[in-house]
């Protein structure tokens, strides 16, 4: 996002629910807590919008990254081989306390947290030049907090075993910009919206067409219908004057027609390419030969050569062609 500041807040955050059996890593990890934060080195986040990172997590779609130490954020780091990850943010969620994230966690980073070799847990975020928080990056695994909140390993219970994640209910989310757009204050509950929402879709279902803007079904369908079939008569006809001037032409023989027919209807280009890649090799084969008119048989005399020639091709005595 242009304009967006990353930073990394090193914060000692809470488990969330009930502590896991023999002190086992928290399934729910509080991230940031709500409004203005003031960091142990004097810098200042405010959350003032924990639905609109909710909102932005859950249009990425995709699970955000725990690491060690916030490698993945450091170039350095990242040249020296794969960043290994601590777990994953599946889910989050918003209470009074703030931000909380849902966390699967590697077997490695569940062992660390065990043996309180990690206690605290450091999110990734997008500010603005104010300091609002807009966007969660992801966390990492910290020694050194910055933020005045509780460890890891703490056992005080603030966060809800059956908290609205981005994956079940979002209480924050899509009813909440729905009432905002039906001008409803943030505080609308969903019989609110469903109360300002049926006037409107009742009016949609019971308002009458402009008929200058629609035509009926049917009318759309038989106007199809006759264009197609006058499309098909005129594709046949084309279909059939195209072949029949081939076959003229010496194209074709009356054996072909069939296939130059179906192919001049399915695909007239390449019946074009046909004719034109051809020497029109039957141009010749049904024309009429020629014949001696009457007259110039008639004028040959019995003793001339061609009328001896005609006569021993007929079979006929010498010298009766004129007879």
């Amino acid at each position: 996002m242009n304009g967006l500041k990353l930073a990394t807040c090193d914060v000692a955050l809470p488990m969330g629910g009930a502590l896991p059996p023999e002190g086992d890593a928290p399934e729910w990890v509080h991230l940031l807590p709500n409004g203005p934060t003031v960091a142990r080195d004097g810098r200042k986040f405010d959350l003032g919008d924990p639905a609109a990172v909710i909102l932005a997590f859950e249009e990425n779609g995709a699970d955000l990254p725990i690491d060690y130490e916030h490698q993945s954020d450091r170039a350095e780091a990242n040249l020296n081989g794969p960043v290994p990850a601590a777990g994953w943010i599946t889910a989050l969620a918003a209470n009074e306390s703030g931000l909380w994230g849902k966390v699967e966690w590697t077997a490695t980073a569940r062992d660390m947290i065990r043996r309180k070799e990690y206690r605290y847990l450091s999110p990734s975020i997008l500010h603005n030049k104010a300091g609002q928080v807009m966007r969660l990056k992801g966390a990492g695994l910290v020694h050194r907090p910055a933020l005045h909140l509780k460890a890891l390993a703490s056992e005080e219970d603030t966060m809800p075993p059956d908290a609205p994640t981005t994956k079940d209910q979002n209480p924050t989310g899509f009813p909440q910009r729905l009432a905002k757009l039906l001008g409803l204050g943030p505080d609308a509950s969903e019989d609110d919206v469903i109360e300002a929402l049926a006037p409107k879709l009742s009016t949609a279902a019971e308002a009458t067409p402009d008929p200058r803007k629609f035509v009926p079904v049917e009318a759309v369908a038989e106007l199809l219908q006759d264009r197609n079939s006058r499309i098909a008569t005129m594709n046949e006809q084309a279909a059939h004057d195209l072949v029949e001037k081939a076959f003229d032409d010496g194209y074709l023989t009356p054996a072909m027609r069939g296939w130059a027919t179906s192919l001049a209807k399915e695909d007239p280009d390449s019946f074009r390419t046909f004719l034109a890649k051809s020497p029109r090799p039957f141009a010749n084969f049904f024309k009429p030969l020629p014949r001696a008119p009457f007259e110039t048989i008639a004028a040959m005399g019995n003793d001339s050569n061609e009328a001896a020639a005609i006569c021993s091709q007929l079979g006929l005595k010498p010298g009766s062609l004129n007879s």
